[in-house]
């Protein structure tokens, strides 16, 4: 019932408030339960010199012109001197009030808070990113002010902005509850999105230290100017690592803003090869990348050069980005569409803001979190896209390339991570050597010889789906292990089923090609023996080439060892 009355109550301000305006500069916080947005309700003054006080404001002595904000968030820069605002809160109620005004833009580089009735100042304080919270000032990421609006009375809140960037004052009003749980919940997320990007950072330093690959390298020094960004951008990492000093972060964002830019568009292009498969779009990435080097000189450059620059890194270089990789991807560029999945949510994240900026969407709690989401899920995106470069690297180094079969590294590698199996097994290694190959080789050339591995190579894949897996551990030997618990004399068809598969003819254009093969089979009792059962099996193929080739031999596990004169393996007829 509480969550809906306090849904009624913000219902009722806000229809009150589109059907009655309010007149700049008031704020009615009456009986408030919950929290209400009063940036449509304060007037602002810019470009106030920082020679002026407070007191030359309320003497009237200053030329400060406040004018009323008629949007809810105010756009704008502190470069050329501070901003002042300024907000009557009203408590027409017959209870005193105890609130919390809040600026929520996390790196804003000092506001001064005072609160007036008709006597003068009764409350000062200052938060922001560049100072200690003191006075009537909240210890959280963002600037907020503790406010006291005693029962039918009035009391004029004034803030004072400092800042040498562009900033975007987003002003709410809280009751005391509220803010301390909207405040909780917001750290707790800003928390966990540090905490995945962090995580991927890890991953991305693991992968980083096991190749050598330049792009691992810019994909590492991505994540962690991604994740510098959202630690100082969201104010965690200033109340974390300086809480009570006057160390400015506004530069330090900045810088990181284009950084992240820049090392994504490095790593785009490093990634996708753009200098072999796209010269000229590895040219402009290039440009584009030093541009953003740009971004951490906005305190030093006029107004109209620092929003160009701003624009540029946070808009056009992201853009022109993803256009280039969207190309790539229509020309079916390896790996051109996960990366453009990728960069998709920062640049939905820019256009969302700046969208809102302008009013052209709605404010709604996603806004204060839609940049370092959209960071996070950039980073998960790339994540996954080199997750699946490497592992595709992987399965090239254990694959044959002729046949498509596993390779003789694969073959090792399965016999260190297969476990043994305790239950009775009747399996087998079945060693595969093709006769007749190399005349093949000789009389029509390595084309045809290269047909025919592959020919035979889905033949024993087809025919060992399901019960076993053969793999090409090099020339024309095939090695198959047979893991199903069948009889041994169904094993033993099975030998003679792949040679009658090889044996079948194999076009090669306009000729027809034969070959032959000789199988060797060793039975092993647990999957743990196969790697001793590759001997046995290949000692029993050499008995199968000497003894007329084109048949099956078994290891006979009570004969000696291969190159002992007493070994016999048993013969088997086809």
């Amino acid at each position: 019932m509480r969550f809906v009355s306090r849904f009624v109550s913000l219902l009722v301000v806000v229809v009150t408030s589109l059907t009655f305006p309010s007149d700049a500069g008031t704020v009615q916080v009456g009986g408030l339960d919950g929290r209400i947005a009063i940036g449509g309700q304060i007037e602002i003054a810019e470009s106030v010199s920082p020679d002026t006080q407070i007191e030359d404001i309320l003497s009237g002595t200053s030329d400060v012109v406040f004018e009323p904000n008629r949007k809810d968030i105010f756009f704008g820069s502190g470069k050329t001197g501070d901003i002042w605002i300024k907000a009557d809160l009203v408590n027409s109620s017959k209870s005193d009030l105890r609130g919390n005004a809040v600026i929520r833009f996390p790196y804003v580089q000092v506001v001064e808070a005072y609160i007036v009735d008709a006597h003068g100042v009764t409350q000062t304080g200052r938060a922001g990113a560049a100072v200690a919270r003191a006075g009537i000032a909240i210890q959280d990421p963002f600037p907020a002010f503790e406010v006291d609006v005693p029962a039918e009375e009035t009391r004029t809140l004034y803030l004072r902005v400092h800042s040498e960037t562009i900033i975007v004052a987003n002003m709410w009003f809280h009751s005391s509850a509220d803010y301390q749980s909207w405040s909780q919940w917001t750290i707790a997320i800003y928390a966990l999105m540090l905490g995945i990007i962090c995580t991927f950072t890890a991953y991305a330093f693991s992968v980083m230290r096991t190749s050598g690959n330049q792009a691992y390298r810019l994909y590492f020094a991505f994540c962690i100017a991604a994740t510098l960004y959202i630690a100082f951008s969201t104010g965690i990492g200033k109340s974390f690592l300086w809480p009570h000093s006057d160390f400015s972060t506004m530069l330090l964002v900045d810088m990181l803003q284009g950084a992240v830019t820049a090392l994504g568009g490095l790593f785009i292009a490093a990634f996708l090869d753009l200098r072999n498969r796209w010269p000229a779009f590895h040219t402009a990435m290039n440009f584009m990348v030093a541009f953003c080097a740009l971004s951490g000189l906005y305190t030093f450059l006029p107004d109209a050069v620092a929003g160009l620059v701003y624009l540029a890194v946070t808009v056009l270089v992201p853009v022109v980005t993803l256009a280039g990789v969207w190309v790539l991807h229509r020309r079916r560029v390896y790996g051109a569409g996960a990366i453009l999945m990728a960069w998709s949510p920062c640049i939905f994240a820019t256009v969302w803001l700046y969208a809102r900026s302008f009013e052209l969407t709605p404010y709604l709690a996603f806004n204060h979190y839609v940049v370092p989401l959209g960071l996070c899920l950039t980073v998960l995106q790339f994540s996954w896209a080199i997750s699946n470069r490497v592992k595709d690297a992987e399965i090239s180094a254990a694959t044959d390339v002729l046949t498509g079969l596993p390779n003789r590294r694969h073959l090792d590698s399965t016999f260190d991570t297969t476990k043994p199996r305790t239950e009775p097994s009747c399996a087998a290694v079945l060693a595969i050597d093709l006769d007749g190959f190399k005349a093949i080789n000789d009389t029509y050339g390595h084309e045809a010889g290269d047909t025919v591995l592959q020919v035979i190579g889905q033949r024993l894949n087809k025919l060992s789906l399901g019960r076993a897996k053969p793999y090409r551990t090099g020339g024309d030997e095939f090695i198959v292990l047979y893991a199903d618990q069948d009889p041994r004399a169904d094993i033993q068809a099975f030998g003679d089923e792949c040679i009658a598969r090889i044996n079948r003819p194999i076009m090669f254009g306009t000729k027809t090609l034969n070959v032959g093969a000789s199988v060797g089979i060793a039975f092993v009792q647990t999957l743990d023996e196969f790697k001793t059962g590759i001997p046995r099996a290949d000692a029993a193929l050499y008995r199968a080439k000497r003894d007329g080739k084109g048949i099956v031999r078994l290891y006979d596990e009570r004969q000696s060892p291969i190159g002992n004169e007493m070994f016999r393996p048993a013969l088997v007829r086809t």
